[in-house]
Parts: structure tokens; C-alpha cells; sequence
């Protein structure tokens, strides 16, 4: 089948390939150093290269996607990432069109605030410092669509569906923040309790051992945790789309509905071990077989359905965005490293006012609805509202561009702000200079105990992370 295609695509092609390149290196500087254990430089840099051929009614296309991250806080880490970026072909078989390969298939009108945008993995490990681009991951999918006059239905399906990217320990964007691991073990060998004499020494030997791990050994074992119980790619775990779009006049309008696997694991501690943490004390012996008999962290990765529908229209000198959704069982964080599954709506909408082209507003919003809530919930709450904004404006001939993107969270009381001005030096070129500035009423965990049982929202987690940063966008 895939060869048939391939032939089909090459034996069209009558002229040569188009080709193309970006690097975009930020340099990000912390001027407030809250912790000893916090990154005061981070770097990133992301390069990609693109090719594509277009014939008649298809073609093919490649990308590569590289990424380099340097950090400079109690160690400095360096790390180089490669992966495929989104490549395939188009090509028409029959009634349908087709697309094959390594894709991105976007849902939903929102960016700020997105809710039915499910088919892709996020890539989380550079938190807002991100691009747009580097944050979205192409996956295995072949998508058939199939048009009649204003319709058009679209199924897709993906055969080995990927978690979202995380850091879980390591990064000043993680769960567990630089030096939380080694300064538990520490703490624990202070600990009182029966079994205090048996457990404090290896405790002690654990904590020296953590102390003198690589950066790359760390981030390996973060890796390996993420991963965990995670089903084999074996084509038959895959997830199963549908989409139905309607052109109106004036009228853009989609239903959608899937069956797809949980991009975040569902975890939960063993009882005794959360006893063990909770108390900040060592077992008794009688309870010290219990506690080394259960698997310490069990972990899933469950199904849902999900159904939505998107919508969008103009109204005077007003472009109107709007969607929504339900899931079957979503996975909800909650504390110390527990999480469920529960039923989940939401809902959320869009105003767009631009100025010519010099000037662009934007405001967002959404509302996240748990139906059936479970307690302790950690970054989530069983009614969620969050706002997001951007204002664009450019001057001095388009050389210039001012921009302002922030999020706000009412639930949460907790806000981000983006500046960035950007100078667009040739066609090609472009610098930029700009900050991140998060702020929240409670503060970061400043302690792994404190993370396990942190009740409060993502940005406020996040909250130490102040940085202003440099950039360079450059595209051939």
C-alpha cells in the first residue's frame, strides 16, 4: 500500500522540490535567584529543515526537527534532541484524498485557551519559552477525506499514539525542581521511627549517591519514569478520529468525536508508602513488609472517548471562535502523585478585532467543568476558568512589532504575562528581546514533600521562573 503510494506521488511530479530552513536559538536569563538549586542561563535552540514537492492534487513533504538545551544552575546540562518532523504525502485514491506519514492534525479555533485541539502530543520541556512549532508533535496518522459541496468528513487514525513530552524531575519547567530529590533523601535519614536505625544509613547512602549522579543519568531516569507501563506500539492500542466540517456562508462549523489513549499517565502511590511520606516517619517492622511488598508507583494509561464541535464566523469588524467538548474519562492530577479518571466537560470561546494589518486583539477564554470530581486535586480544580490575550501591534513600516500575550486564571488567582519586542531586519532575519513574568497568592513547593501535596495551580508552581530572554528567528 505505502509503496503504491509513493509511486503514484513520484511518477506525478514534474518539477523539483521546494526546500527550506529555520534556526531559532533564545538565550533566557533568571536576574532573581529565589533557590541555590535554580537555573540562572537556559538556552534553547530549535532548527528545521523542510522539503516539499506539490503536483496535482498531492505531492510529498519532509521535516527535521533538531533541538539543543543548555542549562547553567548547580550543574550545567547540555542536550541535543533530533527527531522527524511532519512528513508524508498527499495523494487522491478514489473518492478520497489522502494523507500519510509523520502529521499534525489540528482541531479547535483556539490557541490560547485550546480544548478539542487532542490528536498531537505537546511537547511541555521549555514551558512558555517554547515556540509554537517546537511545542506541537507530529505522530503516525493517515487521515482519509472525503468532500461533497460544503461538507467534508475526515477519519483519521493513529497506530502508535505518544504521551505528551515532560521533564519530570530536573528542570526549573518540571515536577521535581533541581536539587529536590537529593535534599529528601537527606532529610529522610533525620527521620524518627522503629525501623529509624535499619533505614537512615541507606537513606544517607542514597541521598550522597543522588548528590554525584551525571545531569544525563538524572534526565535518564526522568525519562524512564515517564514511560512507565506506557502499551507497546503495536498498531492495535492506536487512536480512532472523526470529523465532519461544514462551509456556510459566513459560517465555519465541525463536529468531531474519538477514541483516544491518555497522553498523561494515571498514577497513584501505594498506601504505605503515601502513609510512610505523609507522616515523615519511618515504619514500624510490622509494617515494613507491607510496605516493601506493593509496587511503589502504579501507573496507567487509560482510554477515553471524547465528542466536540468547533464554530466560527464574523461579525462586523468581530471574528467569533468557539468550541467544546466532553470526555468520557480524563485524567485529572491530583496530590502526591495520585490521579483519576473522570468524567470532564468544557467550554470555550474567542473574539478577534485587527486594525488593518498594524494592529490585532485577541482575548480567550475557557471554562473546565469535572463532573464527577475527585478530592485532593493538585493544578486542577473541579471548575476551572482560564483567559488568555494578545495584542499585537506593528510600526515604523512593519520593521517593528510590539507584542503582549498573557494567560489569567481566576480559579487560581494566578497570571503570566509574554512582552516581546521583535526587529525585523531583512526578510529573513528577525531579533527579539522580550521576558516571562508569572506571579500567583501561594508559592512554588520549595521541597519534594511540598510538590507531593502542592494544592495549587500550574503557574503558580511556576512562579519563580521569571526570566527576561533574547531571540533570533532566521528562515531561508
Amino acid at each position: 500500500m505505502w509503496t503504491l503510494l509513493l509511486a503514484h506521488v513520484a511518477m506525478a511530479a514534474e518539477r523539483p522540490p521546494e526546500i527550506g530552513m529555520s534556526l531559532q536559538p533564545l538565550l533566557a536569563f533568571d536576574l532573581q535567584h529565589e533557590s541555590d538549586s535554580e537555573d540562572t542561563f537556559e538556552s534553547w535552540t530549535w532548527i528545521t529543515a523542510k522539503a516539499q514537492q506539490r503536483i496535482e492534487n498531492g505531492g510529498w513533504f519532509f521535516a527535521a526537527h533538531a533541538a539543543h538545551n543548555l542549562r547553567r544552575g548547580e550543574d550545567t546540562e547540555g542536550l541535543w534532541r533530533l527527531r522527524v518532523g511532519e512528513t508524508g504525502i498527499r495523494t487522491p485514491v478514489g473518492p478520497a484524498r489522502i494523507r500519510a506519514g509523520n502529521l499534525v492534525e489540528r482541531w479547535g479555533k483556539l490557541d490560547l485557551t485550546p480544548i478539542v485541539d487532542v490528536l498531537n502530543p505537546s511537547d511541555l520541556t521549555a514551558g512558555p519559552l517554547a515556540t509554537v512549532e517546537a511545542m506541537r508533535l507530529p505522530v503516525p496518522m493517515a487521515v482519509a477525506q472525503f468532500s461533497a459541496n460544503r461538507s467534508r468528513l475526515e477519519l483519521s487514525y493513529s497506530p502508535f499514539p505518544q504521551p505528551d513530552t515532560a521533564q519530570l524531575m530536573g528542570s526549573d519547567w518540571s515536577l521535581i525542581r533541581p536539587g529536590m530529590l537529593e535534599s529528601f533523601a537527606t532529610e529522610t535519614a533525620g527521620w524518627d521511627g522503629e525501623s529509624a536505625d535499619l533505614l537512615a544509613g541507606p537513606a544517607d547512602q542514597l541521598a550522597n549517591a543522588l548528590g554525584e549522579l551525571s545531569p544525563s543519568t538524572m534526565r535518564a531516569l526522568s525519562d524512564a519514569a515517564s514511560a512507565m507501563e506506557r502499551p507497546e506500539d503495536t498498531g492495535l492500542n492506536g487512536n480512532v478520529a472523526a470529523r465532519i466540517e461544514w462551509e456556510g456562508t459566513g459560517v465555519d462549523a465541525a463536529i468531531m468525536g474519538a477514541n483516544l489513549r491518555s497522553s498523561i499517565p494515571q498514577t497513584g502511590l501505594s498506601t504505605g508508602l503515601a502513609q510512610l511520606l505523609q507522616a515523615e516517619q519511618y515504619p514500624s517492622f510490622a509494617d515494613l513488609d507491607g510496605l516493601l511488598a506493593d509496587s511503589p508507583l502504579q501507573t496507567k494509561w487509560p482510554r477515553t472517548w471524547m465528542a466536540g464541535a468547533e464554530a466560527s464566523t464574523v461579525l462586523g469588524p468581530i471574528g467569533i471562535r468557539t468550541e467544546g467538548a466532553w470526555w468520557s474519562d480524563k485524567v485529572v492530577q491530583q496530590t502526591w502523585l495520585g490521579s483519576s479518571t473522570t468524567e470532564a466537560a468544557a467550554l470555550g470561546g474567542g473574539l478577534d478585532w485587527a486594525h488593518g494589518s498594524s494592529l490585532l486583539v485577541t482575548v480567550e477564554a475557557r471554562w473546565t467543568h469535572l463532573l464527577n470530581a475527585p478530592e485532593n486535586l493538585t493544578l486542577t480544580r473541579a471548575d476551572t476558568v482560564d483567559i488568555g490575550a494578545t495584542i499585537r501591534s506593528a510600526f515604523a513600516a512593519d520593521q517593528l512589532t510590539a507584542m503582549l500575550a498573557g494567560l489569567y486564571s481566576p480559579s487560581f488567582e494566578e497570571w503570566m504575562l509574554r512582552p516581546e519586542l521583535q526587529w525585523r531586519i531583512s526578510d529573513p532575519l528577525q531579533l527579539g528581546i522580550g521576558a516571562v513574568v508569572i506571579d500567583g497568592p501561594q508559592p512554588p513547593p520549595a521541597s519534594l514533600l511540598d510538590a507531593m501535596k502542592y494544592a495549587d495551580g500550574p503557574l503558580s508552581m511556576m512562579s519563580e521562573n521569571d526570566v527576561v530572554f533574547a531571540s533570533l528567528r532566521w528562515i531561508y
